[in-house]
């Protein structure tokens, strides 16, 4: 059986270097990431172990608009473009070992398939990172599907070279941990038993967020749960889906040194402390 990790979310800003900086003012290890040389884009990054949240900017916007042409729909460089390049949380990719056996799986159970495709981008000192992702689609879904990262590693080999290159701080205690990502929905039944269908992943009890006006209800993923919010009437939910449809909208940090919540580029991020007082 295949096993899935939350790897990371895209955060799709203007200005990645901008975003960069607001995570450092709040004590946050975020880094450079690189540029992806063939897609007109760079990156950078805020780890939490190994799940991380990618803020993706774009510096040539013809390139990316001719990768966009060539690519399938399933990209997250086309879920950008279709969003019409408004900041804000766009896809999650899920880490995993054996794409090609996993592409076989979903074409079996009825999904279009993209891939494995090899993708590299350079490091700020000139090293090369390399690794392949697979996309899908499914016509019952209207938001995004998840798509799919190797990193050809071990999760530790990949641990030990981030920690080289200092993408996570060779200090990292732990303090601060990805908690969850919630994401609105229409059909908070239907999402949530296709989503663990199709990946395999346990789910929660259903209860009443009052804030949100929604119904909540939890799939376990290691490395970040997923939260799916669906609203109950007119309320905060609501608004979300208006205003983006189904989406990811909202990133829980959990970390000992903040306790609030910020929008930042236009993503919503909580930062709790944890019950243990640590992430």
């Amino acid at each position: 059986m295949t096993v899935f990790h939350f790897d990371h979310i895209i955060h799709y800003v203007e200005d990645a270097n901008k975003t960069k900086e607001a995570f450092q003012e709040l004590g946050l290890h975020a880094v450079t990431g690189g540029r992806h040389e063939n897609q007109g884009t760079y990156n950078t990054l805020c780890h939490f172990d190994l799940s991380y949240i990618e803020f993706l900017s774009i510096e040539d916007r013809a390139l990316f608009e001719k990768v966009i042409k060539e690519k399938r729909d399933s990209s997250p460089f086309a879920t950008i473009a279709h969003d019409q390049f408004t900041e804000g949380f766009s896809r999650i990719a899920l880490r995993t070992r054996g794409l090609d056996t996993l592409a076989a799986t979903f074409m079996e159970k009825g999904l279009k398939v993209t891939g494995p495709v090899p993708l590299s981008r350079k490091r700020p000192d000139g090293s090369v990172l390399e690794w392949s992702l697979l996309f899908i689609e499914d016509e019952e879904s209207k938001m995004p599907l998840p798509f799919f990262i190797d990193w050809h590693q071990t999760d530790e080999e990949r641990r030990e070279e981030l920690k080289k290159h200092h993408v996570i701080s060779p200090n990292d205690s732990g303090e601060a941990s990805l908690s969850h990502v919630t994401i609105a929905v229409e059909n908070l039944d239907e999402t949530v038993a296709r989503w663990a269908l199709l990946f395999g992943l346990s789910k929660g009890d259903i209860y009443e967020d009052e804030d949100l006006n929604a119904r909540v209800q939890k799939l376990h993923l290691e490395g970040g749960d997923l939260y799916f919010a669906s609203p109950n009437g007119e309320g905060p939910a609501a608004q979300i889906l208006r205003a983006r449809g189904e989406r990811p909208y909202k990133v829980t940090i959990e970390s000992g040194r903040i306790n609030e919540e910020r929008v930042i580029h236009r993503g919503n991020y909580q930062f709790k402390q944890a019950e243990n007082g640590k992430g």
